[in-house]
């Protein structure tokens, strides 16, 4: 069984196709959906529930917080993180489980990001710098870190043997619930495994630069800002 965990707040525009990408997964998985609501003034909570997606009032705000309320409420025995504006190809769940079957030291996947509203330069630079990106974090880290939050899997009862997301933390949660798991085996992207997500986050109005300062800073540890813009209208 694979427990989905979508934090939102103010998703209605991304959510239903979020959630549809779930929905049309191949291979017959029993799956649980849950979007945890974290303050919406929209109808991202009404959406949700026609959708039938399990839905879980969450007033402290924080993704740290809404990661950690969902996954706690999870029953799967693998627990899937995205983003409201995240999407999965239908084969996603299907490749997860075979990359887990063949690697027995797995702990925690993730998968590779691929635009899928981004003008074309954006599109060029993420080409580019995936990889790079992915390594750096690696080595500076000592292989600890990797999967991001909009798309990563780990099973239950290896979270349950960690102190679980950090609550408090608004950037970089994802990082540190790597490295929390990886004390227990090993966590890694896999770059055939894609993932669709928008581009939104990486405008020149999501002030660009601090969130690669933060970036840089979550590979050895904590964020240097734990605050940053939203990315609602």
């Amino acid at each position: 069984m694979f427990s989905v965990i979508i934090p939102a707040k103010n998703e209605e525009r991304y959510l239903p196709a979020c959630i549809e990408s779930i929905k049309r997964q191949a291979g017959g998985f029993c799956i649980e959906i849950i979007v945890v609501n974290n303050g919406s003034a929209d109808k991202t909570k009404e959406l949700a529930e026609s959708l039938c997606a399990i839905v879980i009032d969450e007033p402290r705000h924080g993704v740290g917080q809404a990661r950690k309320t969902g996954t706690e409420a999870a029953h799967g025995e693998f627990i899937v993180h995205m983003d409201a504006d995240s999407r999965l190809p239908e084969d996603y769940f299907l490749n997860a489980t075979k990359i887990f079957e063949q690697e027995p030291y797995l702990i925690c996947l993730g998968g590779q990001m691929v635009f899928y509203d981004a003008p074309w330069w954006l599109d060029v630079l993420r080409f580019v710098s995936c990889r790079p990106l992915y390594y750096y974090a690696r080595l500076v880290s000592g292989g600890r870190v990797g999967p991001l939050g909009n798309n990563m899997v780990f099973r239950k009862s290896d979270y349950q043997k960690t102190a679980g997301f950090d609550a408090g933390l608004k950037f970089g949660e994802d990082s540190d619930i790597c490295r929390k798991l990886s004390a227990l085996g090993k966590v890694k992207i896999d770059f055939g495994l894609k993932y669709f997500a928008s581009s939104r986050r990486y405008h020149w109005n999501q002030k660009p630069v601090t969130q690669f300062r933060n970036f840089l800073a979550v590979c050895r540890g904590l964020p240097v800002k734990n605050d940053l813009p939203s990315t609602q209208d």
